[in-house]
């Protein structure tokens, strides 16, 4: 026989070689020492070898005596002997021990192979199916079968000779947080990242792409269970494939970020002009507005609460204008909703709101706003529960009969939202009409291009800091989000402004502080 021809078959033998050395051993070094002095006496003298045909009898005949002779040397006893297999056996704590190390990494080593390869590996070595029953089965050809045990021979190989090592996020997951700016049905938004997966696969995947295993190991969830998420991410476009690896869509504002923007922007452009301007502002109309009392009754502190809050909401207002002015309309996402949707890693800590409401009924002119600023946290805190009951807070407004939907009438009335008077509706929170927000948007008009201009230095400086933090695939984002993110801080960081000067001050009760209707 060839020695060429010899070599060529120890080669593709070398891992049952190698596992006939590890499982007759107490350890792997010993294992690899061994398989090369059989390979050498292999080689040495296959030449004699008459017939291709006795090849395999002769390895495993040359193995044994091998592992006979390393034996001998090494002084170790034969504590049994097994006929069904070539070579010695012992039953030792150590050979246990290599044994459940081997059959471990071969399992790690199956849980990071991606989709078809996983299949097709446990169709074949698992559930001892013939390739042409893996064909069948999987509705593929019998060659990318052989193709797929081929590929997946030499990963695993690989992948059994590497020390992997898992990911920080593997034991100290991340802090994920996503927001939202737009419109339409954007509940898919906050429901995907209610688990904690899909937030770290984001963060995992954002500053480079990952492969499936790369996030397998930086996860540590086996690749059997990411790729249910990973369709999910991909469906609504908050990842994106990159031939084999995936990638993050999507900006996350990190702390990293989140530093240097306090550090060199906030702490540096003033914001005294902009205080005063709203301070003086409220004041001139405050006598005014007293008079048109908007359906409650509102203590001076309160008043000035209701003025402050609706200049604000209506330099966001003015804001969201200018944004689509520029533009053009909000990009589609899933779901029937339009806008951008963008992340944190730091669990909100350096943002200045519990949510942001703004609704239009759609079956009649009714409107309401909601603003729950963090500093207003323990005295209002309001969460919508469904469309019905925002339905049922437009008919408030406009004063319409008692709803027949029970249970959120109830809840409304629980939560102070509405309240029945006279056989009506009635909303338990300030209301203007549409004349009231003409005139309201004149008088503030000054006020809200002075809050525009502070607001347009903050974000341009936040631009430039953000773009040495983002992936370069997501530069161009920068400026919009720049934009949408800071802007709506600025309407936070001024109301926090005006209670640490002691011009507003929080109430101890609960309270429809920052909630308005427009009928």
């Amino acid at each position: 026989m060839k020695r060429e021809t010899a070599a060529q078959l120890l080669n593709e033998n070398l891992k049952n070689i190698f596992a006939f050395c590890v499982s007759n051993l107490f350890d792997k070094q010993d294992a690899e020492d061994l398989t090369n002095d059989i390979i050498v006496a292999v080689l040495s003298s296959v030449e004699r070898l008459e017939s291709d045909d006795a090849f395999y009898g002769y390895l495993w005949r040359i193995a044994e005596n091998t592992l006979k002779k390393h034996i001998r040397k090494k002084n170790s006893r034969s504590v049994s002997s097994n006929n069904d297999i070539y070579g010695v056996n012992w039953s030792t704590p150590e050979n246990r021990v290599i044994e459940n190390e081997d059959i471990m990494t071969l399992r790690r080593e199956l849980s990071l192979l991606s989709g078809q390869y996983r299949r097709v590996t446990v169709l074949y070595y698992i559930k001892n199916k013939t390739v042409s029953e893996i064909s069948k089965e999987l509705n593929i050809s019998v060659e990318m079968v052989k193709y797929y045990l081929f590929k997946t021979r030499k990963i695993l190989k690989e992948g059994i000779q590497m020390q992997r090592n898992l990911g920080e996020k593997s034991y100290n997951p991340g802090t994920f947080g996503v927001d939202f700016w737009g419109a339409g049905n954007n509940g898919y938004v906050w429901s995907t990242f209610e688990r904690r997966l899909p937030g770290n696969i984001v963060l995992a995947a954002y500053e480079k792409p990952m492969t499936l295993w790369e996030l397998s190991l930086e996860l540590g969830v086996s690749a059997v269970y990411l790729e249910d998420e990973l369709d999910i991410l991909l469906d609504h476009n908050f990842i994106k494939e990159i031939g084999e690896k995936y990638q993050t869509n999507f900006i996350i504002f990190k702390e990293d970020y989140e530093n240097e923007f306090r550090e060199k922007v906030l702490s540096k452009i003033p914001r005294s002009d902009v205080i005063k301007s709203i301070t003086d502002t409220i004041e001139n109309a405050f006598e005014k507005y007293r008079e048109k009392n908007f359906g409650v009754e509102l203590d001076d502190n309160k008043l000035k609460w209701f003025i402050a809050n609706y200049i604000l909401f209506a330099f966001l207002e003015k804001s969201e204008e200018g944004l689509l002015w520029d533009i053009g309309s909000y990009p589609k996402l899933s779901e029937d909703a339009v806008g951008y949707v963008y992340g944190h890693d730091n669990n909100y800590i350096y943002g200045y709101f519990n949510g942001i409401y703004d609704w239009n009924s759609k079956k009649n002119s009714a409107h309401y706003r909601v603003i729950n600023y963090n500093i207003i946290e323990n005295c209002q805190l309001w969460r919508t529960k469904n469309g019905h009951c925002n339905d049922i807070i437009c008919e408030a407004i406009l004063g319409k009969d008692i709803s027949s939907d029970e249970e959120n009438l109830a809840f409304l009335i629980e939560k102070g939202v509405v309240l029945i008077s006279d056989g009506k509706m009635k909303a338990e929170f300030p209301v203007i009409t549409k004349k009231d927000k003409e005139e309201m948007d004149s008088d503030f008009a000054c006020t809200i291009k002075s809050i525009e201009n502070y607001a347009t230095e903050l974000c341009k400086g936040a631009e430039a800091i953000l773009k040495k933090h983002v992936p370069r695939n997501l530069i161009e984002q920068c400026d919009i989000l720049c934009y949408i993110r800071h802007k709506t801080d600025v309407a936070g960081i001024l109301m926090e402004e005006l209670v640490k000067i002691g011009y507003l001050t929080v109430p101890e009760e609960k309270c429809n502080l920052c909630f308005y209707g427009i009928k």
